[in-house]
């Protein structure tokens, strides 16, 4: 079989059989999107900065059948980032799929420090542009068939107070991701982000309960919470993993440079 874009024997919508690389993946979101991936037939690299999460998620993934290796590094660390790539099962095909979801999650004004920037700004955007580009080095030269996915955040789209450090770095990965899109579109590498809103995963749970004592009904029926989005309530993790999925399959072929806001109608109001 030959597809539109010159890619033979490969189903041009599917995933199954390829290779994606999750920067983040042990956790949240990024696990979520690691579970969506093995579910359509993918194998997966989890590079992820925490041992400990990474190996319980990866064991019990491996457990299901799934072919899913494990990496433990800093996005910011380029040897890490070239021993991950490096050590990729042998049967394997080369990664063709990307998503970076690794960020740094500091909320400050500007009362941020030096170390506040570095701890908000080193993962979300010197980290993303590291492992984009060891990928792109492992990236066969001729395969038109490759997909990029950043994590971008409604906080890139807004203004929020006392958010300076963290909607700065998401906004930056908008920017990232649209020149990204520009450079690659000659090799047929699509490019493209998503922008979720609140996500009831395991740090936001312990935020709402420990910081506002709510618990998720509670908070999702607050007008300052939940009722801040069209749908009422707030994303589960694989509510963000299926449009992720979307953006890397050739359903979104003709999808690059753009973002995707999976908000519940958040920036609609």
């Amino acid at each position: 079989m030959t597809t539109s874009n010159g890619t033979a024997g490969r189903d041009p919508r599917g995933l199954a059989g390829r290779t994606a690389v999750v920067t983040g993946g042990a956790q949240g979101i990024g696990a979520a999107v690691v579970e969506r991936l093995c579910a359509e037939g993918a194998q997966v690299l989890v590079y992820d900065l925490s041992a400990e999460h990474g190996e319980a998620a990866v064991a019990r993934w491996r457990e299901r059948g799934h072919a899913v290796s494990l990496a433990v590094g800093d996005v910011t660390d380029e040897q890490a980032l070239a021993a991950a790539f490096a050590g990729l099962p042998d049967d394997w095909p080369a990664p063709t799929l990307l998503v970076n979801l690794a960020a740094g999650f500091v909320f400050k004004g500007i009362e941020a420090t030096e170390a506040d920037w570095r701890g908000a700004l080193d993962p979300t955007i010197v980290g993303l542009s590291l492992a984009t580009r060891e990928f792109l080095r492992h990236l066969p030269e001729h395969d038109a068939d490759a997909a990029i996915v950043n994590m971008a955040s409604i906080s890139a789209h807004i203004a929020q107070r006392g958010y300076l450090t963290y909607n700065t770095g998401k906004a930056a990965v908008l920017g990232f991701t649209r020149c990204m899109a520009q450079d690659l579109a000659a090799r047929g590498v699509r490019v493209n982000s998503v922008s979720p809103g609140t996500v009831w995963n395991a740090n936001n749970e312990r935020f709402h309960r420990e910081a506002l004592g709510l618990d998720r009904a509670t908070a999702e029926a607050d007008p300052e919470h939940g009722g801040k989005f069209l749908l009422g309530r707030f994303a589960d993790p694989s509510e963000v993993a299926a449009p992720i999925a979307f953006l890397l399959s050739g359903d979104a072929s003709f999808v690059t440079g753009t973002d995707l806001p999976v908000d519940g109608g958040y920036l609609a109001v």
